[in-house]
């Protein structure tokens, strides 16, 4: 394991695309791995087209890796401006995401708070 202090990383997500979720989960996870979960905080911000990929209906093959990646402390923030722009409501995605007013605004304040920005 690495040596260092506390590192802050930001996934951002703004398409529907399942490849690109899938590569984030992989990249989150071998970051976990590498570095232990004691020594980060994650989270996973999903604004725009992305807001769909959390839909609990259409992407329960999601639902086990992203419970584990949770309770490693995996944050996952869904923008409500994006659910209520495609019609989703708060009880369609998945429990474990906070849904945050606007993601755009989520994002400026995690960057601020010495998040990493990374965009998959």
């Amino acid at each position: 394991m690495i040596n260092m202090s506390k590192l802050k990383v930001v996934f951002h997500l703004d398409f529907d695309d399942t490849p690109t979720f899938e590569l984030s989960l992989a990249n989150i996870t071998n970051f976990l791995n590498d570095v232990g979960a004691e020594t980060v905080d994650i989270a996973l911000l999903a604004n725009g087209f992305a807001v769909k990929l959390f839909v609990k209906a259409s992407a329960m093959k999601f639902r086990e890796k992203l419970e584990e990646l949770h309770k490693q402390g995996v944050k996952f923030y869904v923008c409500n401006n994006a659910l209520n722009v495609h019609n989703i409501s708060k009880e369609d995605i998945f429990e474990l995401c906070e849904v945050v007013p606007a993601g755009i605004t989520k994002l400026v304040e995690l960057q601020r708070e010495g998040y990493a920005y990374i965009k998959p």
